[in-house]
Parts: structure tokens; C-alpha cells; sequence
């Protein structure tokens, strides 16, 4: 379409802004394991691996922070409020955080600490106290910057790691992996270890509470009470397992990790309290009222047992994904055998549905997805076969004892590495060890295991990822012997005319490695494999009378072609003939020309984390999922000619040009479009340039000459080339 017939629709065509931020990236983590939490009167705030959970009292409801918030990584590890009432966040190797309260805006993080692991923060007069691997610094808030670092607070000892930090009765002190210390603030080189007192009897220290102007002391062993002009003393006799202390209606409280609570009567008084049911406690609230547990399931209170689920999956692994018949997405716990299993996530939009034993898996090693004709969910797992979620809800199994499905070596364990559909509605199973299992649907009434030696592989060798081309043939990837093209001859279920061509580097030179991770046959013929050792991309023809490929092209790529690894883990379509690249530091498109258009990773883009284990494109929304070890990240991909849509947001609409420094933005665009704006009857007034790998653009109202445009209606262009998105806004200049 010409540049003067999409302007044409755009004069034709009604309002096409949106008024909300929507931003290209979107982040999902696990925020289920709860290590430390602080309470105040509007809020509770929760850290976790995958981030910041914050619930609002008032509301009932969750918040979320991660990176793309504003925090400089999502391990977050320790945290601390100011006089202002302002929150810092210290992070695992990531960087100290300051969240500013008042605006609910982060400030850039500071980056002293990124090689740190920060365990410990504490809030005092203009400085904050941050406890690392190597001591406590002490950080300047006005000046934004370290002025010093005590290295050595116990027996001279350089470098002990400090688990907590308070300060009382004029002294700082520090609990570390060996003991307690502490110094008087008044003394004036703190640096110097002989301004440190210590004890290396009370061990491990775990947390410091000051109540009823005393100093309580968890530790590995015990608690203890201290005082800067003596040693600690035991105030619980002969007891460990203590995790934390907190105040329940002005009374303390310590806790132990597997769900014991005690409260303090007087000295060496502690007496159990019952009822609780709160298990897996990894620290307790120190407000006033009722109190608040960190826990490894999720955040819980005393005594109230209506607090609403946040409804998080099991942890920030996502592996093999897949949508369900009802459009919502689903992601596999684990790989393969060898890692913490949690089930299948599923994600309708608001929150998590975790699906594990409980809920009737057969087994919660979920490896792989794949929805049937009818819609239903198949979950293949490491052991125990296939689990398909019938039309009632209910799990219905498929293993070794009622299927095709066979396990190692004749046996029951079963393990599933992949699951797809073909175009006639075929269900292929890659049975590890024993080969591709076909059937017709749930209940099959037609099934057959086609055994990898009729396809050219060796008894026992495991098979891995597979896909299946338009042409009806199955491309295989295997750990150690390359990769395979199977023909099932056209008869899924009658055996004897199947055959098979391996494509290993004894054969094919060109292959970058034996070991393959994934396989992806694209719309045009091609075939793509990804390696630990590079991507590879093959196109030819496969005759079934001589049952042989005819090769015709054979490319490989690399960080020298613009991958961001060699290490390959996953391969996905892209809508318009390009493909998407997972490894082990981030993700690259490659264009329908074969070439590598941009990489993304955590440095450059909105990704979670830079280890991809899994991509999925979603056709009808027009959107990439990309999981990693560190969570899920969603990137709109705008699709399609014509009119902007719900997925393109403008925003603020109006632009309103008298307000100091106001932009107008962009987002959902085509990745890395070139804008260019009109005046309302087709003149040039500014042309934006795009950025790879980009959905988002801003303009300031600037003309190409330099001057602020007047008020009226605007029209845009975005285009990458291929893809034309149109759209109009509204300018008010107050000047």
C-alpha cells in the first residue's frame, strides 16, 4: 500500500489512541518463596528470588516489582526503610535499590555493590549500613556513594559474611556466619578492628531484635540476649531450629523453620504456642498487631487464615511452553530428570494454576506440552508416560500399562521428552528411550510406537525435541546422535513401511555438533536445529520411493553471525517467515532472508533473564513467551497491516506541548519500525528512526526543523520495512 493511501485511511478511519501504558515487555516470576518482609500501615512488602511481592492491606490485593520496574535484578535478598519512608533493596550480585514511596518510582540502581551479594541493609541517620560477603559498608544517601568498608569484625578475621545489622544503645552491631559483633558508633575509625568487640559462641547469627530495650540474638544454636557491656547470654535453654523473632500484639515471638512458635514469658521462659499451622518460616513482622510470616508457600498472618492467594507458580524455572484450547498458557517445571519438579503451570491471564500430584498428575516431572484436536491439554512427564486434562477437569493417564507408551528397557518408567500435533490431528510422543509413540486422540482407538531402530537410531538412544513439517515429515533431536528426519510413509498406524535418515557430523560435515538441543521445521521448507555448539539451518527434498534427502542448502550461525551464544536452547516461528533463537545469554531473530536481525538480553531489552530455556510465539495475540531460568518474559510482536489497535497504545493523548519535558510514546509497535508523523492533511513533520529488537518509540514535538508543532490532530506511520501500522493522536499546544 502507497504512503498516500494509509494516510487516506487514516483520515477515514475514527479514533485509534489508547490512553494506558502497555508496555511490549511483561514479566512473570515466582514470588512464592518469601525470605525476609517488612510491614507498615498501608502495606506488607515481601522479597523473594523472583522479585518484590507487596500486598496491599487495604485492597487485599498484590503488587509486583521486578527488573523491569526498576529493581537492578530480581534476587532480592535484604531490605530496610529510611526516616523518609523510603525503601531500599540490596540484591544478590545485582545492586543496592531505592524506592521512592511517595512517587512509587525506583530510582537508578547504584551499582557499588553489583559484584556483592547484599544479605543484610539497615537505615540510620544519613547512611545506610549494607552487610556483604566482606563486611558491613557504609553507604552515604545524599552523596550516593561508599565512604567505607569494615572488613574485620570478628577475631580479626577479614571478610566474614553478615546475615543482619542493627543498631542499639549507640552501637552498630553485626550478625555474621561466625558470630556476633559490634562497635560504638562514636569511636572514629571503625575501620580498624580493634573498635570491635565479638563472640564466636552464640555461631551462626540469624536475626537481631531489640525489644523492651534489650537485644535478642537468634542463631544457629539459640537465642541470646546482649548487651555492648557484656557477653551474651543464653535465654532458651538447649534449643535450635530458630529462624526469626517478631512481636504478635506487643509480645515476642521466635519461630523455627518447621512451624514452632514460642513466646517470650521472661527469662529462659519461652512457652509453645498451638494452633498455628504454619510451616516452612523464614521470618516473622515486628509491627504492631497482628503478625505477618515470610514462608516458603507464600505470605501468611496469625490467626487470619482469609488472606487472599497471590496465586504464583512453583518457582522461576519455565521450560517447554504451550497454550491451552482455551488460550491460555502453560509452561513445563523441568527439562529432564535431575531438577526439582513442581508440575505444570498454568496462566489464565490473572494468575497461576499450579497443577502437581494433588491435583491428580500421575507425576510433577512435567517436560513437555501439546493441546489434541478437541483442545485438551496433554502433559508429557519423566517417568510415568502422558497426563491428558479430560472435559470434566479430571487427569486421565497414559503409560507403559494402558498405551503404546513404553518405558526403559520394557520396563514402567516412561520418560517424555516432547509432544506435537500434526495437521490430521496425530498426537506424536517422543518416547526417550524407546521411540515415537502416534495415536489418534484421548481415548486413542488407534495408537502405534514406531521403535527408533526403524528409523536409524540404535536401540536405547535418547530421542529429545521433534517437529513436524507441513509436508507430513517428523524432524527428531537427539543428545549425542545428531538429528533425524523420520517418514512414517503415510500410514501412521500400520508399521513396516516407515523409514529414517540420520544427519550426524560423520555424515554431514557441516553440522555444528552431534549434541542437538532443539528442532524447528519452518513454513518454508527449512529446517532448524539448534546445537551447544551454534544453529544450524537446512533446506532439501526427501524422495519416499529411494527413502533419501536430496540437500540443497546448509547454513550454520554463531556469535559471528550475530547470535548472542553458540549455545542454542530453543527455536521458535515468528509470524512472517522469521524465526526466534533461545541461548544460554539471550535471544536473536533471524529474518525471512536468513539473516540475523538483532539480538536481545537483559542489557538491551525488557528480558527476564539472559538464559533462555523455551520460546513460544502466540499467533492470535501476536505475542513471543520466552522462558528462562529466572522467570517468564512476554514481548508483543505487532503483527499485521492496518489501522493501529488495542495493541499499539499513544500515550499521554493529548500532548499536551506546555508541560516541561512531556513526551509522547509509542508502544506495540512492529519491532525496531521507523515513525513518522503527519499533519492532518499529509505533511512530513517528523520522521523517527526505529532500534532493533524495539516496540517503542518517543517524539517531542519537535518538527524536522527544531520547532514545536501547533495544536491539532497527528497521524503516524510505523513501519519495519514489512509491517505498516497507522494511528492518530492529538497535540494541544499551550504555548
Amino acid at each position: 500500500m502507497q504512503l498516500r493511501n494509509f494516510l487516506l485511511v487514516l483520515l477515514l478511519v475514527g479514533s485509534a489512541w489508547g490512553q494506558s501504558e502497555q508496555s511490549e515487555w511483561k514479566a512473570f516470576t515466582s514470588m512464592r518463596n518469601l525470605s525476609r518482609l517488612l510491614v507498615d500501615d498501608a502495606y506488607v512488602w515481601a522479597l523473594t528470588s523472583g522479585g518484590v511481592l507487596r500486598f496491599d492491606r487495604a485492597t487485599q490485593t498484590y503488587d509486583r516489582f521486578t527488573r523491569l520496574d526498576g529493581l537492578p535484578g530480581n534476587d532480592v535478598s535484604s531490605l530496610a526503610v529510611d526516616d523518609k519512608g523510603d525503601l531500599w533493596f540490596g540484591t544478590r550480585f545485582q545492586g543496592l535499590s531505592h524506592l521512592r514511596v511517595e512517587d512509587n518510582r525506583f530510582e537508578p540502581p547504584y551499582m557499588d555493590f553489583a559484584e556483592l551479594s547484599i544479605s543484610a541493609l539497615y537505615a540510620y541517620e544519613d547512611r545506610i549500613f549494607v552487610g556483604t560477603g566482606l563486611g558491613i559498608s557504609v553507604f552515604l544517601v545524599d552523596k550516593a556513594e561508599v565512604k567505607e568498608t569494615y572488613r574485620q569484625l570478628i577475631n580479626r578475621s577479614k571478610d566474614i559474611p553478615v546475615n543482619v545489622i542493627t543498631v542499639h544503645e549507640g552501637h552498630l552491631w553485626a550478625g555474621t556466619d561466625t558470630g556476633l559483633a559490634w562497635a560504638d558508633l562514636e569511636q572514629p575509625n571503625l575501620q580498624d578492628p580493634q573498635s570491635w568487640q565479638s563472640t564466636i559462641s552464640l555461631g551462626r547469627v540469624l536475626d537481631l531484635q531489640v525489644f523492651n530495650d534489650t537485644l535478642f540474638c537468634v542463631s544457629s544454636n539459640s537465642i541470646w540476649t546482649a548487651s555492648a557491656g557484656g557477653r551474651p547470654k543464653r535465654d532458651v535453654t538447649s534449643s535450635s531450629g530458630f529462624v526469626s523473632l517478631g512481636l504478635l500484639n506487643g509480645k515476642l515471638i521466635g519461630a523455627k523453620e518447621n512451624g514452632e512458635f514460642y513466646e517470650r514469658y521472661g527469662h529462659r521462659d519461652w512457652r509453645r504456642l498451638r494452633g498455628t499451622n504454619i510451616t516452612g518460616i523464614s521470618d516473622l513482622s515486628v509491627s504492631e498487631g497482628p503478625m505477618w510470616v515470610a514462608t516458603q508457600t507464600g505470605l501468611r498472618i496469625i490467626g487470619d487464615d482469609r488472606l487472599p492467594s497471590p496465586r504464583e507458580p512453583s518457582a522461576n524455572g519455565f521450560y517447554d511452553l504451550g497454550l491451552g484450547g482455551n488460550g491460555h498458557l502453560w509452561a513445563a517445571s523441568v527439562p529432564k530428570d535431575g531438577f526439582t519438579a513442581y508440575g505444570a503451570y498454568e496462566y489464565d491471564g490473572e494468575g497461576w494454576v499450579v497443577h502437581n500430584l494433588k491435583s491428580g498428575l500421575s507425576s510433577e516431572n512435567v517436560t513437555s506440552i501439546e493441546r489434541d484436536a478437541e483442545g485438551r491439554v496433554w502433559l508429557g512427564n519423566w517417568g510415568r508416560g502422558v497426563d491428558v486434562l479430560d472435559s470434566t477437569g479430571t487427569w486421565r493417564r497414559l503409560n507403559s500399562g494402558n498405551s503404546a507408551i513404553t518405558g526403559i528397557g520394557g520396563g514402567s518408567f516412561a520418560p517424555i521428552s516432547d509432544i506435537e500435533r500434526d495437521a490430521n490431528g496425530h498426537m506424536w510422543i517422543a518416547d526417550v528411550q524407546s521411540g515415537l509413540v502416534v495415536m489418534d486422540g484421548y481415548p486413542p482407538e488407534r495408537q502405534l510406537l514406531n521403535r527408533q531402530e526403524d528409523f536409524g537410531l540404535a536401540a536405547g538412544r535418547d530421542i529429545g525435541k521433534i517437529s513436524i513439517a507441513e509436508d507430513g515429515l517428523i524432524w527428531v533431536a537427539t543428545a549425542r546422535d545428531g538429528f533425524i528426519l523420520f517418514d512414517d510413509g503415510g500410514t501412521p498406524y500400520e508399521s513396516g513401511d516407515e523409514s529414517g535418515v540420520v544427519f550426524n557430523s560423520l555424515q554431514y560435515s557441516d553440522l555444528t555438533s552431534d549434541r542437538s538441543s532443539d528442532i524447528f521445521a519452518d513454513a518454508v521448507g527449512r529446517v532448524w536445529i539448534g546445537t551447544d555448539n551454534g544453529l544450524n539451518a537446512l533446506s532439501g527434498s526427501y524422495n519416499r520411493t529411494t527413502r533419501s534427502f536430496t540437500l540443497e542448502s546448509w547454513n550454520t550461525y554463531g556469535v559471528n553471525e550475530g547470535l548472542p551464544s553458540n549455545v542454542i536452547t530453543a527455536i521458535a516461528g515468528g509470524p512472517r517467515g522469521d524465526v526466534w533463537v533461545g541461548t544460554e545469554d539471550g535471544i536473536a531473530q533471524i529474518d525471512p532472508s536468513g539473516q540475523v536481525a538483532f539480538a536481545l538480553n537483559t542489557a538491551n531489552s525488557g528480558l527476564i533473564d539472559d538464559r533462555v530455556n523455551s520460546l513460544l510465539f502466540d499467533e492470535e495475540l501476536g505475542e513471543l513467551w520466552i522462558g528462562t531460568l529466572n522467570g517468564l518474559s512476554r514481548l508483543r510482536v505487532q503483527t499485521g497491516d492496518g489501522e493501529a489497535g488495542t495493541s499499539v497504545q499513544v500515550y499521554p493523548n493529548p500532548l499536551r506541548l506546555g508541560s516541561r519535558g512531556n513526551l509522547l510514546t509509542l508502544t506495540g509497535l512492529p519491532l525496531g519500525a521507523e515513525v513518522s508523523i503527519y499533519t492532518n492533511s499529509g505533511q512530513l513533520v517528523q520522521q523517527i528512526e526505529g532500534v532493533p529488537g524495539v516496540g517503542s518509540a518517543t517524539w517531542d514535538g519537535l518538527n524536522n526543523a527544531g520547532f514545536l508543532v501547533g495544536s491539532g490532530i497527528y497521524f503516524f506511520v510505523a513501519s519495519d520495512g514489512v509491517t505498516h501500522t497507522l494511528g492518530k493522536f492529538a497535540v494541544v499546544n499551550n504555548r
